[in-house]
């Protein structure tokens, strides 16, 4: 009887293993497919293929000197692109207009978007939850969304729980940054 209880006990542990596996694997294809999606969404719109041109007589000589320069010309390719990723990716993250950009840079933000992000992951404070298990809750800059003018969505996390919350803030003249939180949860 008691051989019985104990396969049926790893039945049970085998089916529940693999229903997470299953899951952390449609996770991982969900990250994969967004992923594929960002980085042509970002060369298509950059338009560039990688044509090195061609040496000069002399390097073209010595196989080991042209090679050294077609990987300098890569890097630096690559270097671009990793750039207009991070362009593409920030920009995707922020509903402010032109015109908007244009009034918080006349009250003394010169980079808006980047200094409201920085400003708010400098405010920990703001976090209405206590991290767990010894963590810190901290807001990733990368991922928070300047909806308007005013208001800001954050996600905010400390490795073991997370949560998200809608901020206000103002931009006072001379640049200055304050913050009030309008609403927050634990996800």
């Amino acid at each position: 009887m008691n051989v019985r209880r104990v396969l049926v006990l790893l039945l049970a542990l085998s089916v529940a293993c693999i229903v997470f596996l299953a899951w952390q694997w449609q996770r991982a294809e969900h990250t994969v497919r967004q992923a594929r999606l960002l980085t042509a969404f970002v060369l298509d719109s950059v338009g560039t293929t990688v044509s090195f041109p061609r040496p000069t007589d002399e390097l073209a000589q010595t196989d080991s000197l042209y090679w050294m320069w077609v990987a300098t010309l890569a890097q630096l390719q690559s270097r671009r692109w990793q750039q207009a990723i991070r362009h593409t990716w920030l920009m995707k993250r922020t509903l402010l207009e032109p015109e908007d950009v244009l009034s918080l840079t006349k009250a003394g933000l010169a980079d808006p978007s980047r200094q409201i992000r920085d400003s708010l992951a400098a405010h920990p404070e703001l976090i209405p939850f206590p991290g767990v298990l010894g963590g810190t809750m901290r807001v990733p800059p990368d991922e928070v969304v300047i909806l308007s003018t005013n208001l800001v969505w954050a996600p905010f996390e400390d490795g073991h729980v997370g949560g998200e919350m809608l901020l206000e803030y103002d931009v006072t003249p001379g640049g200055r940054i304050t913050w009030k939180r309008l609403w927050a949860r634990r996800t």
